[in-house]
């Protein structure tokens, strides 16, 4: 299909089965945390998922493929990265499994609910935190200016129905907080797997699945390494990529 590209934009492949993604200079380009996040989620068959904050939409490509969902439910506030995200979807042919809305995550009651999965990769800083980007529309992906993480637990709840699976890549600092805020929320932390630069060093990312209304037990995976001692991807970091052009150091320093 022949989709036409605003200045500054071009089309990524992200060499999995055939997708393509529309990503612009001047917006927020992914990093490997989202594809990190889409490879964690288990296998979606015949079930609804809400993506919050979906930027330009390569979680809801990866998830529509590899996955394998009744429907894709992808929430995202800024009006310019939905349009790049519809383009890439009818570029790929799934506008019959991705549907993109243009509204705040903390409105996602009003578009969906009793889903069976919510998955998000948040903005990671608090606002005041960390190197602010000039840029307003690239400083509300990495800031929360628009949504906070207790307003991503508590809007996943909201929509998910008893049993649904909550997704969330954020900071390994954050990790109590993610699981207060869970806890808070009626959905239990059911996995977190931590996710190390290399060996030898602290994660600096984990990757957690809630259940709502879950019962409390946990299991806490041994680290992923995305590299090792050489500076090489590791073999779970490579079938995890899949030859997705990535920059290593661009892990979590968004």
């Amino acid at each position: 299909m022949q989709i036409d590209l605003k200045p500054n934009e071009k089309i990524e492949d992200l060499q999995c089965d055939g997708l393509q993604l529309i990503q612009s200079s001047s917006e927020y380009r992914f990093t490997t945390d989202a594809v990190l996040l889409a490879n964690f989620c288990r296998d979606m068959r015949g079930k609804t998922c809400v993506e919050f904050g979906a930027g330009s939409g390569v979680i809801s490509l990866l998830v529509a493929k590899k996955k394998h969902p009744k429907a894709i439910v992808a929430l995202e506030i800024q009006s310019q990265l939905c349009d790049m995200m519809n383009r890439s979807v009818l570029l790929n042919d799934l506008q019959n499994v991705i549907s993109v809305y243009n509204c705040d995550l903390k409105d996602a009651r009003s578009i969906v609910k009793d889903v069976d999965v919510v998955v998000c990769n948040p903005p990671y800083r608090r606002v005041g935190s960390g190197e602010r980007q000039l840029s307003e529309n690239i400083a509300i992906c990495r800031h929360e200016i628009k949504a906070t993480l207790c307003d991503v637990v508590q809007s996943a709840s909201s929509v998910l129905n008893n049993r649904g699976n909550f997704y969330l890549v954020h900071q390994a600092d954050r990790i109590c907080e993610i699981i207060t805020l869970c806890r808070d929320n009626n959905v239990a932390v059911k996995e977190i797997l931590p996710v190390c630069p290399a060996p030898g060093k602290q994660p600096n990312l984990v990757l957690v699945r809630g259940v709502k209304a879950g019962e409390q037990d946990c299991k806490l995976h041994a680290p992923m390494y995305i590299c090792d001692e050489q500076g090489n991807y590791t073999p779970q970091a490579k079938a995890w990529y899949e030859g997705i052009p990535l920059k290593k150091a661009s892990l979590a320093l968004d």
